[in-house]
């Protein structure tokens, strides 16, 4: 019986009263460390997150109780949760147990540095910098020193990039800051050109490197110092212990390259040799957070099943697993304010100087403000310049406005709709977001396999009736391309009219809203277009929302089950209807550019066939800008991404493609891989830049012709003003 007893109360001490605990899992925790951990009788369990974001999020709202956070993911969580979460254990690397930081940035100056001088005794004496890349240190990290130590001056014709190289040229003359100053390969190689000068004391000055890039320049900032090119190298601490070969387990510490000393943020000075040098970034090491109900309990709890004890069961042994990914236990604490924990090394509330102005970035729903928040203050903590805010709308058409209005700066919008923000708001394209390759925005005719007869060539296209998703949209476009350079259409800028002429009927959703249509005053064109639409509940037509039965890619398939003879759709967006077998594909032909119908029923084509594949979205601001606020835009959304994006070297604080906390397509489209600039050379963005070229061609001959009639005008009056005198 006592056996029995003891087993019970083994079992009892052994499993937490009420539900295990939920440990975030991001993709890097495998299945099957989270099946180990699950096995019965587990006191913890995973709770799947994207990223160290959307885990913060979950802890605070109880659907998850702790996980594992690199310090800039807890410097970002502390910007909405300073009270809400606490560290509550220490993650260190397994062969620097013995250092207080994960990594520490310092300054190494001559030993003959004047330090009754200060900072100012840098002046001219040229800097020694590790460069840049994604995978080290950010650039908040990389310009700590530099931004402290020079005079913050800004012109207003120069670009944020542009302002960083004069400040620092005209402080420290020369230096070497090899890597990329700005993600823009061309504005990158013209920064350089033009300051040479930054790029003096590396190895290779033309390229701007050093010949010794070892350990991710830092090496090569060192010898740059040593060998007396420049008077501070700027550089982490442990890289400087190697370096310089400091030994303190004598007597007397020493090094072996004598002749150098750290500087103090201060403008002090103190010798290689001390134990604790002094810092311009510390960074602290990871951590265990919970939410800050749980931590007496989970503390005591994971003291015990990370002990030896194998009583427990081996789910503990996952658990160890899992949490020592990021380095070994240390330092459990339950006390411990997240914000005390960071302001050990790092500043915790940012501000700062900066040139240019701030990037207004424009949002559509409470969620997207949500998740443009955190990407606004994370490219705060990653040093990225200009600053970022939210301007929250209620719609696409809204933000357009608010861009066109210069109450808010960028958005990103569907291809669909850069037509409209063209002509309509006067915007232009920022960057283009490319997709990946499945996820191309393809449009194609389609036409009902029972009159297959009536199509023979592009000709067909007189006399029938269209199906059109939306007004100005891509769909419209690209069958104005094709139907302009096939002749089907005559060369004008009238394009409603031109559409009027072609077909005796439509549908096309929006042309009589004020935010598609500049048009909706010749009444004859709009009845024409809008002749195959329904009639709505309140007795309207040709509305471009759901309350039009004929709306959408999905409303073209209902107007070619009534009134039409021909549709044009995007094939992405009817995806979902195929998929759940609500549309019988072998119903429809795909009518092809070259005016031949597709060899087999339903809707699988190639590029041959559609009337175009393009990307399906892109960044817009206003056409009006100043190029350097262009410019500035580009450059802090380029920076964004190396960090955030598929191209990061280093982990992810948050994702800026994916969906943020259930919530998809926020602030850019799930589909996007990438951004890229608006010279890029990909076919999708080279075809869909031409779908605007006639746009802009008619916009900017109304313009010139406009110009030309005022000067005539003026050249008139003053004729007739120089007569009667």
């Amino acid at each position: 019986m006592k056996c029995i007893i003891s087993i019970i109360l083994l079992l009892l001490g052994s499993t937490r009263a009420g539900p295990p605990y939920r440990l975030c899992a991001p993709e890097e925790i495998t299945d099957s460390w989270c099946s180990a951990l699950s096995i019965s009788h587990s006191n913890v369990v995973c709770e799947r997150v994207k990223d160290r974001t959307e885990c913060a999020v979950k802890i605070v709202k109880g659907r998850a109780d702790f996980g594992v956070f690199n310090a800039e993911e807890l410097l970002l969580a502390y910007q909405f949760y300073p009270e809400e979460i606490k560290p509550i254990a220490q993650l260190r690397h397994k062969d620097r147990t013995d250092r207080e930081f994960d990594f520490q940035s310092v300054v190494v100056v001559p030993e003959s540095f004047n330090s009754n001088e200060g900072l100012s005794g840098l002046k001219n004496g040229g800097l020694c910098h590790p460069g840049f890349s994604n995978s080290l240190w950010n650039d908040y990290v990389l310009k700590a020193f530099e931004r402290k130590v020079w005079n913050h001056q800004c012109h207003a014709d120069l670009s944020t990039a542009e302002n960083e190289a004069i400040n620092l040229r005209n402080f420290f003359g020369k230096a070497c800051r090899p890597g990329k100053w700005v993600q823009d390969a061309i504005e990158n190689r013209r920064l350089k050109e033009k300051y040479p000068e930054l790029c003096e004391l590396c190895d290779n000055s033309r390229d701007c490197d050093y010949y010794n890039t070892e350990h991710h320049g830092h090496i090569g900032a060192l010898e740059c110092l040593t060998s007396g090119k420049g008077k501070a190298a700027y550089a982490a601490y442990d890289y400087v212990y190697q370096y310089f070969g400091v030994n303190r387990t004598g007597p007397e510490p020493r090094v072996t390259r004598p002749g150098f000393q750290f500087l103090c943020p201060n403008g002090s000075l103190k010798p290689l040799t001390v134990s604790e040098p002094c810092t311009w970034v510390a960074q602290p090491w990871s951590a265990v957070v919970a939410r800050k109900d749980l931590t007496p309990a989970l503390v005591s709890s994971l003291k015990k099943w990370l002990s030896p004890d194998e009583s427990f069961g081996s789910w503990t042994q996952a658990l160890k697993l899992i949490l020592e990914n990021e380095g070994q236990i240390s330092n459990f604490t339950e006390d411990q304010a997240l914000g005390s924990y960071l302001t050990t090394g790092r500043e915790i509330n940012l501000s700062g100087k900066t040139c240019g102005s701030t990037i207004r970035w424009c949002t559509i729903s409470s969620e997207e403000t949500g998740k443009c928040r955190w990407i606004a203050k994370e490219a705060l903590l990653l040093g990225i310049e200009p600053k970022f805010t939210c301007v929250e709308t209620n719609s696409t058409f809204e933000c357009l406005r608010a861009i066109n209005e210069n109450i808010a700066d960028i958005i990103t919008i569907d291809s669909n709709y850069g037509h409209l923000a063209r002509k309509i708001f006067n915007l232009t394209t920022i960057l283009y977001a490319e997709p990946s390759k499945t996820m191309n925005s393809a449009i194609i005719a389609v036409v009902k396999n029972s009159t297959l007869s009536q199509f023979t060539n592009l000709k067909s296209l007189q006399g029938k009736t269209a199906c059109f998703p939306e007004y100005g949209g891509i769909a419209w476009l690209s069958l104005i391309n094709i139907a302009r350079n096939n002749k089907i259409i005559s060369d004008t800028c009238d394009y409603p009219k031109a559409m009027a002429n072609l077909f005796t009927g439509a549908c096309t959703p929006g042309i009589n809203d004020i935010n598609h249509s500049d048009v909706a005053a010749n009444v004859e064109i709009v009845q024409q277009l809008c002749s195959s639409c329904p009639l709505e509940k309140n007795n309207s037509t040709c509305s471009a929302n759901s309350e039009n039965l004929f709306y959408g890619d999905e409303g073209v398939l209902k107007c070619l089950r009534g009134p039409g003879d021909i549709g044009f759709v995007e094939i992405k967006n009817i995806g979902g209807e195929l998929r759940a077998g609500l549309i019988n594909q072998n119903d429809y032909r795909v009518f092809c550019k070259n005016g031949s119908l597709a060899v087999n029923p339903g809707f699988d084509t190639d590029e041959n066939c559609a009337l175009s594949v393009t990307i399906d979205s892109e960044v817009v601001g206003r056409s009006s800008n100043r190029e350097v606020e262009n410019m500035d835009t580009t450059i802090a959304l380029l920076k964004l991404e190396a960090w955030l994006g598929y191209t990061s070297l280093a982990r992810r604080t948050i994702r800026i493609y994916d969906s943020f906390i259930g919530h998809r397509d926020m602030l850019f489209k799930e589909t996007t891989v990438g951004l890229r600039p608006k010279n890029s050379n990909i076919q999708t963005i080279i075809d869909y830049k031409k779908l605007f070229e006639n746009i802009e061609d008619c916009q900017n001959s109304a313009v010139e012709l406009i110009s030309n009639n005022l000067i005539l005008l003026g050249s008139l009056i003053t004729a007739i003003i120089t007569l009667n005198q």
